[in-house]
């Protein structure tokens, strides 16, 4: 007795790499918000603002 039906029924082999790995969207998001500050850190580091003296309020 032979039948039509295959052995492995499920669809999970049908979707893609990313599919069915939800989590590493949860890897990818994280990289890009930790890529984002670094970013944001180098450009504020790069152009601190210029340091002014503060005149001394009791004479020493």
């Amino acid at each position: 007795m032979t039948t039509s039906i295959p052995a492995n029924t499920s669809k999970s082999e049908a979707k893609g790499f990313i599919a069915r790995r939800p989590w590493l969207w949860v890897v990818l998001a994280f990289v890009v918000l930790i890529s984002a500050w670094s970013v944001l850190f180098y450009i504020a580091i790069k152009n601190q603002p210029e340091v002014v003296p503060l005149k001394q309020l009791i004479p020493a």
